[in-house]
């Protein structure tokens, strides 16, 4: 509880004091305070009235503090840098940073991001720690509470207090296992559509809408065969890896090295890339990185908001699903394509 003679102290005293600790000299210390000795030697009666001790002698060599006055020096410097941090006075510094910043993200996120970013937080910012948990219906309550820091999704609607800013998307390729028939070959729509396909997916969103490459293929009359729909794109490998799957996704998987030896990305075809440019809006389904207003001008907050966005934009290992408003299926252009 907050006494009523903290209530009634002037904490610019204390900041008085602490100079006149280090300069022991009125003289120096007015001049460091911006203020006349007349006004010091007032501030410095109010200090003695305050803690009812002199906490000074004059001598000829300076001011000489009291017990008490050393005592008071010995817990100022921590308690007015306290009240610097709080003010947000103290310039943010990575390296010497040790805070907590808890993530909301699909899995598919996951698996792209926290590689490359872990690398450079423990280079740059080895005190951060990152917690890492999947986008819950109610993922805005969670930015407004304080209970999140950020949130990476398809922001479909935002509150007026969610700030959400998107992430540049990543060309899709059609993945497979090495050795597979078409690995050799330039690959044409047909041999496209005669295969079985897996499908990636943000979970949580209804699924009114197909995904971003069948919805393209519908308006053309034709369909492929989803034999698989999953959020997780490790699983997704191990089903391409053990059958003539094809997978889109977001280029870059194959160079990470977890699935390096594993399965390949080849070119989609020129054909549906045609049909892509022709008739699917980019804006559609934009995976957004979130944060509350109240974040905006806190200095580790946008730092890490940079930190997040450079990965997220151009890591070479980034999935981001594509979920269209109101779908499920992620298919290229927003998160993870398939």
């Amino acid at each position: 509880m907050i006494s009523r003679k903290l209530i009634r102290t002037d904490l610019n005293l204390l900041v008085a004091l602490q100079i006149l600790l280090e300069e022991r000299n009125v003289t120096r210390a007015a001049e460091r305070l911006s203020v006349s000795q007349p006004a010091l030697s007032k501030t410095l009666q109010k200090l003695r009235d305050s803690f009812e001790d002199e906490l000074f002698t004059r001598t000829a060599h300076g001011l000489v503090p009291t017990p008490r006055a050393e005592e008071l020096g010995n817990e100022l410097p921590g308690l007015l840098e306290t009240v610097e941090h709080v003010l947000g006075d103290v310039e943010f510094s990575p390296d010497t940073y040790a805070g907590s910043f808890k993530l909301l993200m699909p899995p598919i996120l996951c698996e792209s991001l926290l590689p490359s970013l872990m690398a450079e937080l423990a280079q740059v910012a080895p005190n951060v720690q990152i917690i890492m948990a999947e986008v819950p219906p109610d993922f805005q309550d969670q930015l407004k509470k304080g209970e999140a820091d950020f949130a990476a999704f398809v922001a479909l609607e935002t509150e007026r207090d969610i700030l959400a800013e998107p992430i540049a998307a990543i060309a899709p390729r059609c993945y497979m296992r090495i050795g597979h028939p078409l690995a050799d070959k330039e690959m044409t729509l047909q041999d496209f559509l005669d295969y079985p396909h897996l499908r990636l997916y943000l979970p949580g969103l209804t699924r009114e809408n197909t995904s971003m490459v069948d919805d393209v293929l519908g308006q053309y009359g034709v369909h492929r065969s989803i034999v698989l729909e999953t959020t997780q794109f490790s699983s997704a490998v191990g089903v391409l890896t053990r059958t003539d799957s094809l997978l889109v996704a977001n280029a870059g998987f194959q160079e990470g090295g977890l699935y390096r030896e594993r399965i390949l990305g080849h070119e989609m075809p020129a054909e549906l890339k045609r049909m892509i440019r022709n008739t699917h809006s980019g804006n559609r389904g934009k995976m957004s990185l979130m944060r509350h207003t109240r974040t905006s001008r806190s200095a580790p907050h946008q730092w890490m908001r940079a930190m997040l966005m450079k990965h997220l934009s151009s890591s070479p290992e980034l999935v981001k699903a594509d979920a269209p408003p109101k779908s499920s299926v992620s298919d290229g252009s927003a998160v993870g394509a398939g």
